[in-house]
């Protein structure tokens, strides 16, 4: 059944998203560049594939390269390729990255997760050139992220394309990826307005009389506006552009209703010079929405509540690091599809554009980040604040016009961790204060139309801090794992007090350390969380359970997500790294150290974890779920009596002993409504089946009483 599942997903997922190709979004004539040469040491050379990351091994370890690593390759140009304007485009370079072109350096790019552009024209010729990436990921105190609880990986991890454009063309410069911003700055159920922007450089050394075309079509193609406007251009520089722009309302729009009916609108920008003939054209994918996050009432979508939960997600994949493919991220949408969440934290960095696609086509709304973390000392420097306003720069231009992102996040964590003597010094709070309030202004500079926040996990209670400007704040909270561990279920009490504080509020981290191959029979939580070594899965599950329980009674919340899908490897991190089947026996996994397990699904993306069916019965109500915990606590201590605990929206349950109706529950007596415990049994030594139905969905498991 699970398997008929994800085929469905799949196909539903190909039908939703109907991307055009890079080419078609970017305009003129684009390849991506796929086929390098890598080398760690400029010497030694060896054919790779981008995305590629090099540390995509050795990031899970105790220590990986902190480096500068080498990609070249021979370009080939044609007299007509060198006679126009000309541009390479990277789309993410890890951490930062020096780009020559003929031996000659053109450009040195700070940041590793957003694009940027480098212009070839006068750096290149007809036939071959040389072009060669310094990627660096080495520690830089004025670039972040300076220190975090992830590894910073080295290389090309995103995609490169080559860019040739007409005389006359649209420039990505202030409008990012796809070289149009579409705004939306009127929704209502009634009327919605979109708002053209675009940036035309004639590259030509005589003035061009040229024609633009703007069309918003509906999903069906059908144009719903027209408009042609005429333009004069004198001789440009990419430098200063002249700026293009229209726009238009339309009545009764058909709304992005987020998961239940991610609909969305085509804008399309066309050039033509005097004869009519195709210069340029670019185009985006838009939604009509409008939304509001209160201090009190949760989050609103198009005028109705709509809480927003779900998870957070890493950009990596078990032997390629950050440098995931499209493959990649196709696959992992089916499982965050099968789940069913309605919202994501693509954290700690702006992810790959295709990822913001699949939101805006599925509906799940999104905040993505800036990888301000951790560190804001008192020795910080002017440079590292104009790194992080560049870097918020490139993300708000390039990601403008995706429906699915309504918050912007500045920063994560400036506590204690990560400021000291080693990095910028202790933690200067009134410089957090103040630089905040600079990039919250220059974000909504940028973006008027979104949410733009912070998330820490102190700071409600950080003198000065409840200065801190922004529109919302979002706390990480691990009550049951790094403190009470005995007892989570004060969080409500918490958060309650953060929303007096604060505001608007959000938790956008919470979860527990899980091993899926660690297990215990014990209860008491406080035992079981004695020693780092063991990261037992019985124990994440209780964490998990009663933090359902507790957002369920917090309707004040605006997001929640859960930290985090994926396993993802840290390597300065040596935990959770003992299995057993029978909380008895033990035995040291090598391969589970060096890695954040507190994830839903394991890196490698062959094990979902108990909690992830909690979470699919919660969320996913296209399917019923009936899942039993434990399954692979496959050993019984003898005589001892055994409780079968299932995650299941279904309306009953009947549970199967060795083929014998045991028992039937009518109704969930967890205050949950998804978490179901059957009365315990004692079963004779041997080897038996516990089955459990409910509503035309069951699941099995086998356990050995010695």
């Amino acid at each position: 059944m699970r398997n008929n599942y994800l085929v469905m997903i799949l196909s539903l997922l190909t039908a939703a998203l109907s991307l055009p190709a890079r080419g078609q979004q970017l305009g003129g004539s684009s390849v991506r560049i796929d086929q390098w040469e890598f080398s760690l040491d400029s010497a030694h050379w060896r054919q790779v594939t981008v995305p590629h990351s090099y540390n995509a091994i050795d990031g899970h370890s105790k220590k990986y390269y902190r480096g500068k690593g080498f990609y070249r390759l021979t370009l080939t140009l044609s007299k007509t390729d060198v006679q126009r304007p000309l541009q390479l485009l990277f789309e993410g370079a890890a951490q930062q990255a020096t780009v020559y072109v003929n031996n000659h350096r053109l450009t040195h790019h700070m940041g590793g997760y957003t694009p940027f552009w480098v212009r070839l024209n006068g750096a290149v010729h007809e036939g071959d050139n040389s072009v060669v990436i310094v990627c660096d990921n080495h520690e830089d105190v004025n670039l972040i992220p300076v220190n975090s609880d992830f590894n910073k990986n080295g290389g090309l991890h995103n995609p490169v394309y080559l860019l040739k454009m007409s005389d006359v063309y649209f420039s990505p410069a202030n409008t990012g990826l796809y070289r149009l911003h579409v705004a939306t700055p009127r929704v209502t159920d009634d009327a919605a307005t979109a708002c053209f922007k675009a940036d035309v450089v004639n590259a030509t050394k005589r003035c061009q009389r040229i024609t633009v075309d703007f069309q918003l079509q509906d999903a069906s193609g059908r144009t719903v506006y027209a408009q042609t406007r005429h333009y004069d251009l004198r001789p440009q520089t990419p430098a200063a552009p002249l700026t293009v722009t229209d726009s238009c309302t339309i009545a009764r729009p058909h709304l992005w209703q987020g998961v239940a009916d991610p609909y969305r609108y085509n804008a399309v920008v066309t050039m033509r010079d005097r004869k009519g003939q195709l210069l340029d054209c670019v185009s985006t994918k838009i939604g009509f929405r409008y939304f509001q996050a209160t201090a009190d009432r949760g989050f609103f979508l198009n005028g109705k509540p709509y809480p927003l939960r779900g998870v957070s997600e890493h950009q990596d994949m078990d032997g390629r690091a950050s440098a995931v493919t499209d493959a990649d991220i196709l696959r992992d949408y089916q499982t965050i599809q099968e789940l069913g969440c309605n919202f994501l934290r693509l954290a700690h960095y702006p992810h790959r554009d295709l990822e913001y696609q699949l939101c805006d086509s599925l509906g799940i709304i999104v905040h993505t980040e800036i990888p301000w973390v951790d560190v804001c000392g008192v020795r910080a420097q002017p440079l590292y604040f104009d790194a992080i306003h560049s870097q918020m720069r490139e993300m708000i231009t390039s990601l403008y016009n995706h429906p699915s992102i309504v918050f912007w996040g500045m920063w994560n964590e400036l506590d204690n961790w990560g400021n000291n003597d080693k990095l910028q010094g202790k933690l200067d709070c009134a410089r957090v204060v103040a630089e905040t309030a600079r990039l919250y202004d220059y974000a909504k500079q940028l973006d008027s139309g979104r949410l733009v926040g912070m998330t820490d996990c102190t700071c409600y209670g950080r003198e000065g801090y409840t200065k801190l400007k922004g529109d919302f704040f979002s706390e990480n909270r691990y009550n049951g794992w790094y403190y009470n561990h005995d007892n989570p279920a004060n969080i409500r009490k918490e958060m309650e007090g953060v929303r007096q504080k604060m505001g608007v509020c959000n938790i956008s981290e919470y979860g527990a350390g899980c091993n899926p191959f660690c297990h215990t029979t014990m209860t008491d939580m406080k035992q079981m969380r004695a020693d780092d070594k063991y990261h037992y899965e019985e124990f994440a599950n209780l964490v998990h359970e009663e933090h359902v329980r507790q957002i369920q009674q917090m309707p004040f919340l605006n997001f929640t997500s859960m930290w985090v899908l994926f396993d993802f490897p840290v390597a300065a991190r040596q935990e959770g790294f003992m299995d057993s089947d029978d909380g008895i026996h033990f035995t040291e996994n090598d391969n589970r150290k060096y890695m954040n397990d507190k994830g839903l699904v394991t890196r490698d993306r062959k094990t979902k974890k108990d909690a992830f069916y909690l979470y699919k019965a919660w969320w996913n109500h296209k399917v019923t779920t009936v899942y039993i915990t434990g399954r692979r606590l496959t050993r019984l201590p003898a005589g001892e009596p055994y409780s079968i605990k299932v995650y299941s929206n279904a309306k009953s349950l009947s549970l199967y002993i060795d083929g014998q109706l045991q028992q039937t529950l009518d109704r969930c007596d967890d205050p949950s409504g998804i978490i179901w415990t059957f009365s315990p049994v004692t079963l004779p030594a041997g080897h038996h089946v516990f089955r459990v139905t409910g509503y035309g969905a069951e699941d099995s498991v086998e356990k050995t009483y010695p």
